[in-house]
């Protein structure tokens, strides 16, 4: 993904400490820093989906989750 490369990039530079001379110090790290947040968020839905897809293909989706406990009307009657 070209994307990924260009915003790794760009981050790489702040570490690096290239200088960029027609921005100010805290804009390029405000602008690096949304970019990077970009960037996860475009990986967290990948991440995301391919989960999705890995849990309905291999029949792992479940509409209720089983309680720890057993919850029966007729046991308070037993007591």
């Amino acid at each position: 993904m070209v994307l990924n490369v260009v915003l790794r990039f760009a981050w790489l530079q702040t570490v690096l400490g290239f200088k960029v001379s027609f921005l100010h110090r805290e804009s390029l790290i405000t602008i690096v820093a949304s970019l990077e947040i970009i960037r996860r968020g475009i990986w967290n839905f990948f991440r995301l989906e391919n989960e999705h897809l890995n849990n309905v293909g291999k029949y792992r989706a479940f509409k209720s989750v089983p309680l720890p406990f057993n919850y029966d009307d007729n046991e308070d009657e037993d007591e």
